[in-house]
């Protein structure tokens, strides 16, 4: 070695026992907690939204099974008919019930009448006599208005002349006409085109 020159300094050899310490960074952040679990509201809000996209989901697969279903021209599975005014062709004839609850202008101001038959004991027939009339026709409406008690003594006094087999023997149609001709004769201005009997019956 020249002279005035330094000898270097040689670090000490390391014990491999004693490794070197480990250089801790400075400014290091310390570890986060755990995030804290979600609250029960967001929980049952996110239940929600899950129901309803499956009821939307069912909703719209309804629909479509429907409109292949129900397309043009097919036949619904169930109607509630519409009551006609008047009978067609192919369609059973509308009973007497329901020509009268079709009609507009229904005099019914004869009213229920208790009749008594010939026989002995006497059967009571109970009758309600009623019938179509056109209120515009003021005068033969009036007239008929007035003739109200003659035409329950005219229907009484015909009821008393027969026996209950003679009735029922004659039969209701029968009977309707007898008392239609009847009534007509008691009218001058006018006439009455048909009688309906709301009630018919025999008490023995």
């Amino acid at each position: 070695m020249k002279a005035g020159q330094s000898h270097p300094i040689k670090p000490p050899p390391r014990d491999a026992a004693y490794p070197a310490p480990r250089t801790v960074p400075r400014n290091t952040a310390p570890a986060k907690p755990a995030a804290p679990p979600p609250p029960k509201v967001a929980v049952l809000v996110y239940h929600t939204l899950i129901v309803a996209a499956v009821l939307l989901a069912l909703l719209i697969a309804a629909g479509t099974i429907y409109a292949l279903v129900f397309r043009n021209g097919a036949e619904p599975l169930y109607s509630i008919p519409a009551m006609p005014a008047t009978a067609s062709p192919t369609q059973a004839p509308l009973t007497e019930t329901q020509v009268f609850q079709l009609q507009e202008h229904v005099f019914t101001g004869v009213g229920r009448l208790r009749a008594v038959s010939v026989d002995k004991p006497p059967v009571t027939i109970v009758v309600s006599i009623a019938f179509p009339y056109q209120p515009e026709d003021s005068a033969l409406a009036e007239e008929i208005t007035a003739k109200v008690p003659e035409f329950r003594n005219t229907a009484l006094e015909y009821f008393s002349t027969h026996s209950a087999v003679e009735l029922r023997q004659s039969g209701e149609a029968a009977i309707k006409t007898e008392l239609l001709r009847r009534y007509n004769n008691l009218l001058h201005l006018g006439s009455i085109s048909v009688l309906y009997f709301n009630d018919f019956m025999f008490i023995d």
